[in-house]
């Protein structure tokens, strides 16, 4: 039995001791709202008190009186009508709490096979008890990976807050096509319902259209037009090219990926190379003359 085994069989073992060590609860409910108000203000905006309540899994009237609790603590600044976002005290911690929830879904998803869904409903109950020792052995096991499994990208060691340059499907006009960089839903269905239809990182979309008054969303993706939900189809980031290449595709009647680079070496590879005039041909013609 080698080593990574062994470290598959004490995770899987650790995995099942959580519900029965006695960690702090509220602590990992102040976590929970600290990884939440993170993923909500990623774009610069300040999280709302209801989309907060939404991501924990809570009343509004809940995720109100823990928001001022937790500006209280100074992890959260609060504005009146406008929503929280992190001090820079809160934005470390929180920045942790990621780090630690996303080598994990490595582990579990690439170590342990268990799928998406899976892999992130069970980070979530065993990032509590992951500390910094274990954090880090975990981070060298796996050869400190950059992103997760959805495409997300793992906070570096320095709980640093890393920037992709991707872009929401939903900030891009009709036509645009890219291929998936991430999902950033924290829900288990939704993650998994999303890889059923194809919707994965690394697929290739093109975004067909987006209806008015908050109507479906259109995505190809291979030879099928999706209608996905406004909410849902948020959660989709692409790393994207521009429209008129879409649309190109569209009008073609199949949207398919660009060349890749090889593609584009072999291309340029036989464009260098000296065209060959073919052989003249000299047929003998029944008076034994030579037609040209």
């Amino acid at each position: 039995m080698d080593w990574l085994t062994v470290f598959s069989h004490m995770l899987n073992i650790l995995l099942n001791m959580v519900n029965l060590l006695p960690h702090n609860k509220r602590a990992r409910s102040i976590d929970l709202y600290l990884h939440a108000i993170l993923l909500l203000t990623d774009h610069g905006q300040q999280a709302d008190t209801g989309d907060v309540a939404v991501r924990v899994g809570v009343s509004p009237a809940a995720a109100s009186r823990m928001l001022k609790n937790l500006a209280q603590k100074k992890l959260v600044r609060l504005e009146p009508y406008q929503g929280a976002e992190l001090t820079p005290e809160g934005l470390h911690r929180a920045l942790r709490v990621v780090r630690r929830h996303r080598l994990l879904e490595v582990f579990l998803h690439k170590v342990m096979g268990f799928d998406l869904k899976q892999s992130h409903e069970r980070a979530l109950l065993m990032q509590p008890t992951v500390d910094e020792v274990f954090e880090e052995k975990l981070d060298v096991i796996l050869g400190r990976p950059k992103f997760d499994p959805h495409g997300q990208p793992i906070p570096a060691k320095n709980v640093t807050w890393p920037r992709l340059a991707d872009s929401a499907i939903l900030d891009l006009p009709a036509g645009s096509s890219g291929h998936v960089s991430r999902v950033t839903s924290e829900d288990g269905d939704a993650i998994k319902y999303l890889e059923k239809l194809g919707i994965r990182p690394g697929a290739f979309v093109v975004l067909e259209s987006i209806a008015p008054f908050d109507g479906p969303v259109s995505v190809r993706v291979s030879d099928r037009v999706l209608h996905i939900g406004r909410l849902l189809a948020r959660s989709i980031n692409v790393k994207n090219f521009p429209a008129e290449t879409g649309a190109e595709r569209k009008s073609k009647g199949i949207a398919k990926a660009p060349p890749t680079k090889d593609e584009q070496s072999e291309s340029k590879d036989r464009a260098s190379q000296p065209r060959r005039s073919k052989p003249r041909t000299l047929a003998v013609s029944q008076s034994g003359g030579r037609e040209r």
